[in-house]
C-alpha cells in the first residue's frame, strides 16, 4: 500500500510538473505573439500614408497608444518596462521633447501615488490592516452570514481610503477565505457554495472597486482623470473635492450589497462559531504595536492635510510628507520589510499611462478618434442623459477585455476628453461620469483586476458570474448617469453650460 502511494505521489507530480510547463509554454507562446502584434501596429501606423483629418504627430502617437494596449491586453512585456517604453517612443518617434513625454512622473498625481502605495504596503506589511478589519468584524460578534458581510464590507471601507484597489483584494482575501474555512468538510453543500462565493465576491472583489471610486488614491483612472483634467484643460481636483463630487456614489454600496445577499440567498444562513472564532483570529495578531499605532497616527494627520489643504498643499506634497514621517527612526517601521509590498511597477505603469493620454491629447489624435462616436450622436439632438446611456453602452463593448484599470483609463480618459469637447458638454462632469460608469464593469468576469481575482478564486461558473456581473453592472451604470448627473448640476458642475439639460 505504501508503495502504490508513493508511485501515485510520484505519478501526481510529474502530472503537475507537465502542466506548468505546458503553462509556461503558454504564456510564452501569448507573449510572443503579443510583441509581434504590438509593433506590426506601432510600425504599422507610423510608417503609413497619414489617415484623412490626422496629423502625423497624432497618427504616431495613435500607434504607440495602440502598441501600449496590445502589450497591456496580452501581458507582452512588464509593467514597468511599458510604462517607461510609452513616453519612450513618443520622443523617439515623434517631435517631443523628454519632459513633455515624461511629463507625469513630475506631476503632483505621481507622488499622489507614491505615497499611497506606501501606505498600502504598510497595510500589507504589518498585521495593521488584518487587525483594523478583524477588529470591525468581530465586533459584530455574530454568525449570521449577512452581518458578517456587513461587517467585513465596513472593515474595507475603513481600509480602503488608503489602499489601492488591488492591494486591499489581496489584502482581504486571506480574511475571507480564513471565514470561509469554518465551515470545512461542508463544502459540497449548496448553502455553503453561496455563502463562500458571496463571501469572496463581494469582499475581495466588489467592496474594494466600489469604495476605489469614492477615494482619489484608490482607483487608477481616478488619478489617471484628475492628471489629465488639470493638463488639458487646467482644472484642478483636490482629495477632498472628489470625495465631495463622487458623494451620490455611496448609495451605489447598500445597493450592491443587498443585491449580492439577494443573488447569492445568503440572508437568512449562518456559520456556525463564527461569533467566538473571528476573536481568535483578532486575538492571534497580538496587541497592537507602536508602529502600527504611529502608522495610524501618520495616516490621520495626511487625511486632515488632505481635507482641509493648510497652506495649499498638493496631495501629492502630503503623501511624501506622511511616507517621511511614517519612516522616522521612532517609529520601527523598515522599509525592507514594507517596501517588497510597494507596487512600484504599477507605480511607473500608471505615470507612463498619464504622459500617454497627455500626448494622445496633445497630438490631436483623441479628437480624431472622437469625430467617430460624436458625428451619429449629433445629429440626433437628443439631451445629455440618452445620449449618455447610449455612449457608455458602446463603450463598454470597447472597454471589455480590458483587465487592467490602468490601460482602461489610459484609454478612455483621453477619448471621453475629447468627446465631451466635441458634444459641447462640460469636460469635468461628463468625462467623470463616462468613467465612473466603465469603472462598474462587471459584464464579463476579465473585465478587471480585482472582479477576475474574486471570480478566480471563488469557483463560480462563468456564465453565473456573467449573469450576476451584468445586471449588477446596469443597475451601477444607470444608477451613477441617473443621480450623479443630477448632484453635479447641484452642485454647479452642470452637463451643459447652460443648467438646463
Amino acid at each position: 500500500m505504501a508503495a502504490e502511494a508513493v508511485k501515485e505521489s510520484v505519478l501526481e507530480s510529474r502530472m503537475k510538473a507537465v502542466d506548468e510547463a505546458e503553462e509556461q509554454a503558454q504564456a510564452y507562446r501569448k507573449k510572443i505573439i503579443g510583441i509581434v502584434i504590438a509593433f506590426v501596429l506601432l510600425l504599422g501606423l507610423h510608417f503609413s500614408p497619414t489617415l484623412p483629418g490626422l496629423k502625423p504627430e497624432g497618427q504616431s502617437v495613435l500607434g504607440i497608444f495602440c502598441w501600449f494596449i496590445a502589450c497591456m491586453v496580452t501581458d507582452a512585456l512588464p509593467n514597468v518596462i511599458v510604462g517607461l517604453g510609452a513616453p519612450l517612443l513618443v520622443v523617439l518617434l515623434t517631435k517631443a521633447k523628454i519632459p513633455a513625454a515624461f511629463s507625469a512622473f513630475a506631476s503632483d498625481v505621481f507622488f499622489l501615488g507614491v505615497g499611497a502605495f506606501i501606505f498600502a504596503a504598510i497595510m500589507m506589511g504589518t498585521p495593521l490592516g488584518k487587525r483594523v478589519a478583524l477588529t470591525i468584524v468581530s465586533a459584530m460578534k455574530t454568525s449570521r452570514v449577512k452581518r458578517i458581510l456587513m461587517g467585513l464590507g465596513l472593515a474595507d471601507l475603513a481600509v480602503g481610503g488608503v489602499i489601492p484597489t488591488v492591494s486591499e483584494t489581496a489584502l482581504f482575501l486571506p480574511i475571507a477565505k480564513g471565514v470561509g474555512s469554518l465551515m470545512a468538510g461542508k463544502e459540497h453543500l449548496p448553502e455553503v457554495k453561496r455563502i463562500n462565493v458571496s463571501l469572496i465576491i463581494l469582499i475581495c472583489g466588489l467592496v474594494p472597486l466600489y469604495s476605489g471610486l469614492l477615494i482619489l488614491t484608490s482607483h487608477f483612472p481616478n488619478l489617471i482623470l484628475v492628471e489629465l483634467l488639470h493638463k488639458a484643460e487646467g482644472v484642478k481636483i483636490s482629495w477632498g473635492q472628489w470625495f465631495w463630487l463622487n458623494l451620490p456614489l455611496w448609495g451605489l454600496l447598500p445597493i450592491m450589497f443587498y443585491f449580492v445577499v439577494w443573488w447569492f440567498k445568503v440572508g437568512d444562513l449562518e456559520i456556525p462559531g463564527a461569533e467566538t472564532e473571528l476573536p481568535k483570529m483578532k486575538a492571534e495578531l497580538g496587541r497592537i504595536t507602536f508602529p502600527e499605532i504611529w502608522a495610524l497616527i501618520c495616516l490621520g494627520l495626511g487625511l486632515i492635510l488632505w481635507i482641509f489643504e493648510p497652506y495649499k498643499i498638493q496631495a501629492g506634497m502630503t503623501a511624501l510628507v506622511v511616507a517621511m514621517l511614517m519612516f522616522l527612526p521612532w517609529s520601527r517601521i523598515e522599509m525592507k520589510a514594507v517596501g517588497k509590498y510597494v507596487l512600484w511597477d504599477t507605480l511607473i505603469l500608471l505615470a507612463g499611462a498619464i504622459s500617454l493620454g497627455t500626448s494622445l491629447h496633445s497630438a490631436g489624435a483623441v479628437q480624431w478618434l472622437a469625430q467617430f462616436v460624436v458625428n451619429p450622436l449629433k445629429s440626433t439632438g437628443w439631451p445629455a442623459i440618452p445620449v449618455l446611456l447610449i455612449l457608455v453602452a458602446g463603450l463598454h463593448v470597447a472597454r471589455a477585455g480590458i483587465v487592467s484599470a490602468v490601460a482602461m483609463g489610459a484609454m478612455f480618459v483621453p477619448m471621453a476628453l475629447g468627446l465631451a469637447k466635441a458634444l459641447g458638454y462640460s469636460t469635468l462632469p461628463f468625462t467623470l461620469i463616462v468613467i465612473n460608469c466603465l469603472s462598474y464593469a462587471f459584464f464579463l468576469p476579465m473585465s478587471i483586476t480585482a472582479f477576475f481575482i474574486a471570480w478566480g478564486i471563488s469557483e463560480e461558473s462563468f456564465w453565473g458570474i456573467v449573469k450576476f456581473g451584468t445586471i449588477l453592472s446596469i443597475i451601477s451604470n444607470i444608477y451613477v448617469i441617473l443621480v450623479q448627473t443630477a448632484w453635479l448640476s447641484l452642485i454647479g458642475y452642470p452637463m451643459t453650460k447652460a443648467a438646463g439639460m
